[in-house]
This record gives structure tokens, sequence and C-alpha cells, in this order.
């Protein structure tokens, strides 16, 4: 049994550009300059409703019909709405800040972090164009893998009556928040097995 694909993208979209507008300001959240003067509970708040948000979202753009498309067109030319595609461009972007952010991850020329020293407002334009301005890069890691696995989540739920299934969604998300919550606790050991693990393996013989 398939899920209803009852919406169009025309009807979703006022919803779709409030989902962008939060995960844009969690984008923001993330720059350096602006993380410092956020209290520490409006980030774990952002953390906390961001996998609800994502699953409510995912939940939402299953049930939306995208028209007839050739079976082999690529997903990310399949979504022709631009909202969708920024709330699911914005909210890998989101996941990726907070990962490079607590596990300290280099990446090198086009990482978003400019280094300390340089002047605020550099600092600041170096990480809208790696975050912000590399968004077509990140739809396509999106159409990819992040969409297609939301649909795959939430399918099971979309069967349900909507106050049921959107309940249970919302507590799996919560869930995923506790998840995420438990992995930045541990970065520290985590950071230090794959560095240790990454020394056997490369350790020359």
């Amino acid at each position: 049994m398939t899920r209803k694909q009852d919406l169009s993208a025309g009807v979703a979209a006022p919803l779709f550009w409030f989902f962008t507008l939060v995960f844009a300001a969690m984008v923001l959240s993330r720059f350096d300059g602006f993380a410092v003067q956020i209290p520490a509970q409006v980030h774990v708040a952002m953390l906390w409703i961001s996998c609800p948000l994502l699953l409510l979202a995912g939940a939402i753009e299953g049930r939306i019909d995208h028209g007839e498309r050739s079976r082999g067109t690529p997903l990310w030319l399949t979504i022709d709405s631009r909202p969708i595609r920024y709330t699911f461009t914005l909210a890998l972007t989101y996941f990726g800040l907070v990962a490079l952010a607590a596990f300290d991850v280099s990446l090198g020329v086009v990482d978003p972090r400019a280094p300390a020293e340089w002047p605020h407002m550099q600092r600041l334009l170096w990480f809208l164009g790696f975050s912000f301005g590399m968004s077509f890069a990140n739809y396509l890691a999106a159409a990819g893998a992040l969409i297609p696995g939301l649909r795959v989540v939430t399918a099971p739920f979309s069967r349900l009556p909507t106050a049921l299934g959107l309940g249970l969604l919302m507590a799996l998300g919560l869930g995923l928040s506790a998840a995420a919550f438990e992995l930045l606790a541990r970065r520290t050991e985590i950071r230090a097995g794959v560095t240790d693990a990454a020394g056997r393996v490369w350790q020359p013989e």
C-alpha cells in the first residue's frame, strides 16, 4: 500500500516557506560571531526541534504530487518548488554545521569556519559563502540521500489516522534529537576512537 499524494506543491508552499525561515535562522546561529551571543538554552532548543521539524517536513513532502515525470528523472529535477528545495537544503546544512563544530572536522579550503584572526565581516561573508552559497551542491546531497530517506521513514506514519501519525512522528523526532544529544555528549570519546582507528589503519609498516 502506497501513501496518498493528495497535496500540490503550491498548497504546501507557505508551510515550506516557514520551514525555510526556521532552518535559515538555525544555519545563521552556527556562525561563531552570532553563536556566542545566543543563550545556550536557545541552541539546545533549536537542536531539540530540528529533528521533529525535519520529519514533519518529510511527511508533508511525501504527500505532494510533483506531477508526471519519467521514471529516469533524477529527484533533484522532480521537485519543482523552491521552498521545498530550500527547506531540505538548509536542514542538511544545519546538521552538517553542527557536526563539523561538535567533532572539530576541518574541510580545508571549503570549510565554512573562517580563520579566527580575520575581521568579523570577512568571516561572516566566508561563512555565508560556504553555507548558503553552496546551496545547489547541498541540495544535490539532500535530494540524493536526505529526502529519499525521509520518504522511507515517514511512509508508515502516513497510513495512520492523521493525529496519531503526526503524534508518533513527533515522538520519533524527539527520540532522534535525544540520540543526537547523546552523540554530542560523547563526541570527545568518539573523536579519540576515530583518530586511534585511523592511526592503526594508516600506520606505515
